[in-house]
C-alpha cells in the first residue's frame, strides 16, 4: 500500500515550528543609521520612533551619530568604510544635512551591491557609489502634508526606509533619478618612484588616514625606512605591519585594515606629534 505524499507548504503553515530557526522578517529588515544628529539632542530617537510606526519588527542598527556636524565630505567617506560590512539588502539611512527644506531632492538608491541607501541628494553618497557601484535611484515623494521643512530623516527618509523593510517595492518610493549629485573625488596619483595623495581623514586616536591605496604599494618591506613628505616636512618613517611592533612616541607607516596608507604613533597622536591636519599633502618616495 502506497502512503499519501502531503505537501510541505500547508504543513510549515499551520505548524510554523516546524522550520526551526528560520526568520519570518522581511528580507530588507536591518535597517542601518548614519547621522550627525549627536548623542544627548532628541532626533535621534524621533527617528527610530518613525522607522518602528510603520514597521514595528524592523531592526535598526545604529552606525554613528557622532559625524562631524554638516561636513558631507567627512560623512562620504566614514560612510562608506561604515557600512562596507553589512549585507546584502540592508537599508541605510544617511542624513547630514545642512540644506534639509531646501530644493535638493531626496534619494534612494540601490546600489551593485545590493545596499539600499536613503538620504539626500547633497554628495553623501558619493564614495558609496564609487565603492559599490549604482544598480537604480529614485527620487523621494515628498508629502504634501505632515511632514516637517527641517527634520526629513524622521518625516521622510525613516518612514520611506520602513516601507521597504515592509516588503514595498523600491519603485514605489519615487519617480526614477535622472542624476545623482557627487563630490569631487580627492584621489591618489602613483607613479613608479612616487605616490602623491593627501590627509583624508584623522581618527579619534589621531591616526593619519590617506587616500594613497595600500594595493599599489607592494614593493614597500615591512621594516625599510621609507621617505614621507607630508605639509612640506620631509620624514623617515619605519614601515610596519601592526601597530604593537613600533616604538613608543615615535611616528610610522603602515597599510591599515581598509587597505590604506597611514601614518600613526603607537599608543599616541600622530596628528598632534606631526601637526597634521585634513587636507594636507602626502608625497611617499617609492
Amino acid at each position: 500500500m502506497r502512503s499519501a505524499l502531503i505537501p510541505l507548504g500547508p504543513l510549515l503553515a499551520l505548524f510554523p515550528f516546524l522550520t526551526g530557526c528560520q526568520s519570518s522578517r522581511p528580507v530588507h529588515s536591518l535597517i542601518a543609521l548614519f547621522t550627525d544628529f549627536g548623542p544627548s539632542d532628541p532626533y535621534v530617537a524621533q527617528l527610530k520612533g518613525s522607522i518602528k510606526t510603520v514597521s514595528p519588527t524592523a531592526e535598526i542598527l545604529d552606525l554613528s551619530h557622532a559625524n562631524a556636524d554638516f561636513d558631507i565630505p567627512a560623512a562620504s567617506y566614514l560612510l562608506a568604510k561604515s557600512t562596507r560590512t553589512l549585507p546584502s539588502g540592508t537599508i541605510i539611512i544617511a542624513v547630514v544635512d545642512p540644506t534639509v527644506g531646501s530644493a535638493r531632492a531626496g534619494l534612494a538608491v540601490r546600489t551593485q551591491a545590493g545596499r539600499f541607501y536613503l538620504a539626500p541628494d547633497n554628495g553623501i553618497l558619493t564614495e558609496v557609489l564609487a565603492r559599490e557601484g549604482l544598480a537604480e535611484a529614485r527620487t523621494l515623494a515628498i508629502p504634501t502634508e505632515g511632514a516637517s521643512s527641517t527634520f526629513h530623516a524622521r518625516d521622510i527618509f525613516g518612514p520611506a526606509a520602513a516601507r521597504l523593510a515592509n516588503e514595498k517595492s523600491f519603485d514605489s518610493l519615487g519617480t526614477k533619478a535622472e542624476k545623482i549629485l557627487r563630490l569631487p573625488r580627492n584621489t591618489a596619483t602613483v607613479l613608479p618612484t612616487m605616490a602623491k595623495g593627501q590627509v583624508l581623514f584623522l581618527d579619534h586616536y589621531g591616526n593619519i588616514l590617506t587616500n594613497i591605496p595600500g594595493s599599489e604599494l607592494g614593493k614597500l618591506k615591512i621594516g625599510q625606512l621609507l621617505t614621507v613628505t607630508v605639509k612640506g616636512k620631509s620624514l623617515s618613517l619605519p614601515f610596519l605591519r601592526t601597530y604593537a611592533e613600533a616604538p613608543a612616541s615615535r611616528p610610522f607607516a603602515l597599510i591599515n585594515s581598509d587597505g590604506e596608507f597611514e601614518i600613526a604613533v603607537n599608543q599616541g597622536s600622530a596628528a598632534k606629534v606631526l601637526g597634521i591636519k585634513v587636507g594636507d599633502p602626502v608625497v611617499l618616495k617609492l
